[in-house]
């Protein structure tokens, strides 16, 4: 029987599913998804291309969707999703309609297949830029063509019907632009009206890379556990973002002049001794780039240095940045600042100058001064993720006088505040604090909640602004440690970690990747074993020779009922079948051993095979595996 028509048959198929694969190349593409839609694009080319057509039926399509969005929702972990839906919805979520798409493809619902690939694409284009998505939807569109002419609707049409296709994707691309600009134009104008409504809402003031902070009488920080980065190498004292200069009583802000100044790098010497630290962003933190005072180089990126030290540039997800920078993480020496360092609010400076002068009496010095406070903040205060500074004066003066607990930002900015009122050039700096560690993959994991505030004080005698931190460490720790993320958790970010910079390095350097496997001596081991074991099933086990492999047909859905056939012949009976062996000698083994009704359905699947492979019959794959689930069945039964 010639096999071109099973193969244009396969072939149509294929064509068929472009939808489909392209709706898992745009997710890909828009989410970095490959891991993901790579795969399950491949396998499902492979099994069309073999012939392999499951019944359809609820059960395979609720399976398919739980497993693809609880994959989805794997790869939220360590490739999140940036756009305006949350990563914990959008990664199911497209998990699941890429299972959906593709074991709809399978089966051969083609319109159900479509729709779900139509679904994923529109949730595809709604979170990279335009230059994706035009792409994105151009492939779509160019795949629904395909399709259509492949089904003849088109041709039969002629060019009217080509024609009016044609504007139909035009039109249905021209309001998928308009609406997606519509989105994007309405979200920033929606964000800033709940910004508004929300101003005497508590307010996230932890973070260390807001425009502005601002102090509210009562709040609660958000304790958000989500892994922004992980440090490898050197560990630094503290990663710097942002430096906010200008305070007008209960808001920080960043002056213009510091957003204005660029600044150099100071260059290591040559015989300098320096500490490299590895860092890589697991989300897209731009423009801020975090970096430990100090700093003298980086690779990886190409920042900008402006007014306070500070690092902006463009840090994508997935970027490794590496850092140089000095053990002591001392900034460098600059001018003494101006006014603008000690300004504050009058009727705030008459409030909190006694404050200053009772706790920082016999202090003589900036570095005295400076000190005195913050060993007062720790020993005095308690952290807490809650603030309540209800009551008279200003917030500030509240927290000092009652001593209410707090969190960083307002014990940073009450030392400020009160070094400011004894002319004492202060400044408050956002970053973050690195301190958890993994223990499988030795890096340290920075989390939302590593946020972190402290002061910068200039310091004449060293003639640089040096940093005090006066929050309560020991309560902070001690809340802590009750969000660990146990063994198990730290075991999956390990392996989730390893598995994303892997997946980095191959992108950015396929041939090395490759070489280095291959020089593993991981890999020697898995091809020595793979060998013996192929050795030991051909001379062990009986391997069918190349005569009884060509009994098997050039089908592939043939082939594999015969193989399957002979599988259940040696698990059930142990009859291996010898190099000239005929299948009706066999089968009278079969009856030998185990009896007429193991013989009966082995006969019977026998007859079907054949009529299918030399009769010019069609293949009919369900009936020949349900005779083969009988005879496994049978055979596993005792004679």
């Amino acid at each position: 029987m010639s096999e071109t028509p099973a193969r244009t048959s396969r072939l149509a198929r294929g064509a068929e599913l472009l939808p489909v694969l392209a709706a898992l190349a745009f997710n890909a593409l828009a989410h970095d998804r490959w891991l993901l839609c790579g795969p399950v694009a491949g396998l499902l080319l492979l099994l069309v291309m073999l012939g392999k057509q499951p019944e359809y039926s609820p059960r395979l399509l609720l399976i398919s969707a739980i497993l693809g969005g609880a994959a989805g929702a794997a790869m939220s972990g360590f490739w999140p999703v940036i756009g305006p839906i949350p990563p914990i919805v959008m990664g199911p979520l497209c998990g699941a309609l890429v299972g959906l798409s593709a074991i709809c493809g399978l089966c051969g619902r083609q319109t159900y297949a479509t729709t779900y690939a139509l679904l994923l694409a529109a949730l595809s284009a709604a979170v990279r830029g335009s230059g994706t998505v035009f792409v994105g939807l151009g492939i779509m569109a160019a795949s629904l063509l395909v399709v259509a002419f492949i089904r003849g609707r088109i041709g039969q049409a002629g060019l009217a019907g080509g024609l009016a296709f044609g504007a139909f994707a035009l039109v249905t691309l021209g309001v998928a632009f308009g609406l997606l600009r519509f989105v994007r134009a309405s979200e920033g104008v929606v964000t800033d009206m709940v910004f508004r409504l929300a101003q005497n809402a508590p307010r996230f003031s932890g973070a260390s890379m807001q425009s502005e902070i601002s102090l509210e009488r009562r709040g609660r920080m958000p304790d958000t556990g989500r892994l922004l980065m992980e440090l490898r190498g050197d560990r630094p004292e503290r990663l710097r973002t942002t430096v906010y200069d200008t305070f007008d009583g209960t808001r920080w802000t960043t002056s213009r002049t510091l957003e204005q100044t660029l600044l150099p790098l100071v260059p290591p010497r040559p015989d300098e001794p320096l500490r490299s630290t590895e860092l890589t962003l697991l989300q897209a933190l731009r423009p801020y780039l975090p970096a430990p005072a100090g700093i003298r180089s980086v690779a990886g990126a190409a920042p900008k240095v402006l007014g306070g030290w500070v690092l902006r540039g463009e840090g994508r997800t997935g970027t490794t940045l590496t850092l140089r920078h000095e053990p002591r993480e001392q900034l460098p020496a600059e001018p003494p600042p101006g006014e603008a360092l000690t300004a504050l609010p009058e009727p705030l400076r008459a409030e909190l100058l006694p404050l200053a002068l009772e706790l920082t009496r016999g202090a003589t010095t900036p570095r005295a001064r400076a000190e005195a406070l913050e060993q007062w903040f720790r020993e005095k205060h308690l952290y807490s993720l809650s603030v309540d500074l209800s009551g008279e004066g200003s917030p500030l003066a509240v927290l000092i006088r009652e001593r209410r607990p707090a969190w960083c930002t307002y014990f940073a900015s009450a030392m400020a505040a009160l070094l400011r009122t004894l002319g004492t050039p202060a400044r408050m700096v956002g970053g973050f604090v690195p301190q958890e560690k993994n223990p499988f993959s030795d890096a340290f994991l920075i989390r939302e909640r590593d946020a972190h505030a402290w002061v910068e004080v200039y310091l004449p005698e060293e003639g640089r602004f040096v940093a005090f931190d006066p929050t309560p460490w020991q309560s902070r720790e001690e809340l802590e440690a009750q969000q660990s993320t146990g063994t198990l958790g730290a075991a999956w970010q390990a392996f989730s970690s390893a598995l994303r910079r892997g997946w980095a390095r191959l992108l950015e350097s396929p041939l090395e990747v490759l070489a280095d496997v291959a020089n593993h001596p991981l890999t020697w081991l898995v091809v020595a074993v793979g060998v013996v074991w192929r050795l030991l099933k051909r001379y062990r086990f009986g391997r069918a020779p190349k005569v009884r492999q060509a009994m098997r047909g050039a089908d592939p859905g043939l082939a594999a009922a015969y193989a399957r056939y002979l599988r259940a012949m040696k698990r059930g009976a142990d009859l291996v079948p010898g190099p000239t062996e005929t299948d009706e000698e066999l089968l009278h083994r079969l009856r030998a051993s185990r009896g007429a009704r193991a013989g009966a359905v082995a006969e019977e699947f026998l007859t079907r095979y054949r009529q299918a492979r030399y009769g010019g019959g069609a293949v009919d794959p369900a009936t020949l595996g349900t005779l083969t689930t009988e005879l496994e069945r049978v055979l596993r039964q005792e004679p």
